[in-house]
């Protein structure tokens, strides 16, 4: 039967243009079982919301966000604004009675995500927390070999999340190097968490310890260049865990490491095998097996199959591997027979409140110079 969800997006910049693509994507990848509708797009700039209602088909634009979660034929609200403004409109869009789709942060501290929290579980609607690398259908099987037990127990975790966006000291100040915004720990290592929480187990980091560092400590201002601005948070941060089961984990984030583009990489040393990822080769799985005769030890090259969780969706064919777009469309696909189901979908709101649990604690750690118990934040 088919069935149809409005989706009311806030936010046309890079990442709100990126979702409307995605929803467009839906039906063309997965049928005609729930179609996504375009019915608004709000910006605070007029002529960006105009722009994205022209090419991307939606009914409407305006500049209130209100005007999204207030209307009573939207069903699905998308929050892609900037950081500090996500919990505002999430709260919102849930009292509404709306679902909720949140790019990821929730919210900037754990005080502010527990009123999210609230608000989503008082309204009883489904949410979901934009952690999208965790949709990658190689990783899909990454977490059937952990959970299976084939590859035994888990020994340590080791990831990183490194970029070079930011290594040119003339690079100019952002909206990202404020303080209200998060740094590198809440931009990209709150992705590498994300998947440890998706491969491991959600909510299994017991106790953490972390370093941050600035590189520079003034940017040029991009509207007077004579002027510098401080840069208020992390360029880069290193942690290390420890798992509630006693593993180990160590976590690297970086937006001064020159060389890495998307370079979000793990790697889950195990007591059977290990598995290696690089998201810059996302269509690979490294995979070493220690019971493999020794003649034929080392890892090998797994390539994206549609044996691989969702991948039959979009290619036939071994070899032909999905992109970052192709994520976004199972994201959207996810959201929306959740949205439609009325059911609850992962990682969601309270994931969002796992990963700001973390996030506190490490910040605790860095500014008292000591390892923290990841419950001291709940």
């Amino acid at each position: 039967m088919e069935r149809k969800i409005n989706v009311g997006i806030i936010g046309s910049g890079w990442m709100g243009c990126t979702h409307a693509r995605a929803y467009l994507n839906v039906q063309q990848v997965y049928g005609c079982e729930i179609i996504p509708v375009l019915k608004t797009i709000a910006d605070v700039n007029e002529e960006a919301a105009k722009a994205a209602k022209a090419k991307y088909g939606f009914g409407n634009w305006t500049t209130r966000w209100e005007d999204i979660v207030e209307d009573p034929e939207i069903q699905l609200v998308v929050v892609a604004t900037p950081n500090i403004y996500h919990i505002e409109q999430a709260i919102s869009a849930a009292e509404h009675g709306k679902a909720v789709f949140c790019e990821k942060p929730f919210g900037m501290n754990v005080t502010e995500v527990k009123k999210g929290l609230s608000a989503i579980k008082k309204a009883d609607v489904t949410s979901m927390i934009g952690f999208v690398y965790i949709n990658n259908p190689i990783l899909q099987y990454a977490r059937q070999l952990v959970q299976s037990g084939e590859l035994g127990e888990v020994i340590s975790f080791n990831g990183e999340f490194n970029m070079d966006h930011a290594v040119d000291p003339e690079a100019p100040h952002v909206w990202r190097h404020y303080s209200k915004v998060s740094g590198a720990l809440g931009d990209t290592a709150t992705h590498v968490f994300s998947i440890s929480d998706y491969l491991i187990g959600e909510d299994q980091i017991d106790e953490v310890c972390g370093i941050a560092s600035i590189l520079y400590e003034k940017r040029r201002n991009p509207k007077n260049k004579e002027e510098m601005l401080p840069v208020e948070n992390d360029d880069q941060v290193d942690v290390i865990f420890k798992y509630k089961n006693g593993a180990h984990g160590n976590i690297t984030s970086s937006r001064v490491a020159p060389g890495n583009k998307v370079g979000e990489r793990f790697e889950i040393q195990m007591t059977k095998g290990t598995i290696r990822f690089d998201q810059e080769r996302m269509s690979e799985l490294q995979v070493y097996r220690h019971n493999d005769p020794v003649a034929e030890q080392g890892f090998k090259t797994i390539l994206q199959n549609p044996q691989h969780g969702e991948f039959g969706y979009f290619y036939p064919q071994t070899g032909l591997g999905v992109g970052y777009m192709d994520l976004m469309t199972i994201q959207a696909h996810k959201m929306l027979k959740a949205a439609a189901e009325g059911e609850k979908v992962k990682p969601d709101a309270e994931s969002g409140y796992y990963i700001t649990v973390l996030t506190d604690a490490i910040l605790k750690s860095i500014s008292e110079h000591r390892w923290v118990k990841v419950d001291e934040c709940r």
